[in-house]
C-alpha cells in the first residue's frame, strides 16, 4: 500500500505540473492577444494540461474524485485521494513560483494579478456562493471531460469532448482548485482570501461530479431496458 501511495504522490506532482502548464498557456494568451480572442485561445489551450493528465494517466484529484460516486472503491483508493491532492498542490504551486521568478519584472504580472483578483474569496455570502457554484460546475465539467475521454481514449470524439468541457469551464470562469493554486503561486499572492477560495474549490470541485455520475447511470439504465 505504501508503494501505491508514493506512486500516487509522484503522479500527483506531475498532474499538478500539467495543469500548471495549462494555466500558464491561458495566462500568456490573455496577456499576448488582446480582448476576447485571447481568452478564447487561452481557454482552448488550457486543455493541453488535462489532455496530458488523461493520456499519461496521472493522478489529478479533480479527475479521480468522481469515481467515489460511481460505487464502492478500495481502501487504497480513498487513502490516495488526499495524497494526490498534496502532490497536485506541490506541482501546481511550484510551477507557479517558477513562472513568478521568470516574469516577476514584466507586465505579465498585471495579467496574473487580474486573474487572481477575480478569484479571491471576499468575506460576503454572495461571493462565497458564487465561488462555490463555479467550483461545483467546474467539478462537473472535469468529470465529463475525463469520463468521455476515457470511454473514447485518443479517438476524435474523446479528444473533442475533453477540449469542449475544458473550454467551457475555463472560458466561463468556473474555478478549479489546482489551477487556482498555480495562479496564486504565479502571482506570489496567498492572502487569507486565497486560502478560503482554495478550500471552497476543493470541497465543491469534489461534489460537482455527482451530476455527471447520475447522467451516466441514467444512460446505463436506459440501455439495459
Amino acid at each position: 500500500m505504501a508503494k501505491k501511495l508514493i506512486f500516487s504522490f509522484l503522479k500527483g506532482i506531475l498532474a499538478g505540473l500539467a495543469i500548471g502548464v495549462g494555466g500558464f498557456l491561458y495566462v500568456i494568451m490573455c496577456y499576448a492577444v488582446p480582448g476576447e480572442f485571447g481568452k478564447i485561445l487561452g481557454s482552448l489551450l488550457f486543455a493541453v494540461g488535462l489532455f496530458t493528465v488523461c493520456t499519461f494517466q496521472l493522478s489529478l484529484y479533480t479527475g479521480k474524485i468522481g469515481v467515489v460516486f460511481e460505487g464502492r472503491q478500495t481502501k487504497d483508493f480513498y487513502w490516495s485521494l488526499p495524497i494526490m491532492l498534496i502532490g497536485n498542490a506541490i506541482g501546481a504551486v511550484g510551477l507557479g513560483y517558477v513562472c513568478f521568478a521568470i516574469f516577476r519584472n514584466t507586465s505579465v504580472m498585471d495579467t496574473i494579478a487580474a486573474i487572481n483578483a477575480s478569484r479571491l474569496a471576499l468575506a460576503t455570502f454572495e461571493n462565497y456562493f458564487v465561488i462555490a457554484l463555479k467550483a461545483f460546475l467546474c467539478g462537473f465539467c472535469v468529470y465529463m471531460a475525463v469520463k468521455l475521454f476515457s470511454l473514447n481514449r485518443l479517438k476524435p470524439v474523446g479528444i473533442l469532448s475533453l477540449v469542449a468541457f475544458v473550454f467551457i469551464f475555463v472560458y466561463c470562469g468556473f474555478q478549479h482548485c489546482i489551477a487556482n493554486m498555480f495562479y496564486f503561486g504565479f502571482g506570489n499572492s496567498f492572502p487569507a482570501e486565497a486560502f478560503i477560495n482554495l478550500a471552497l474549490c476543493i470541497v465543491f470541485n469534489s461534489f460537482g461530479p455527482i451530476i455527471g455520475v447520475l447522467i451516466f447511470k441514467m444512460i446505463d439504465k436506459a440501455k439495459a431496458k
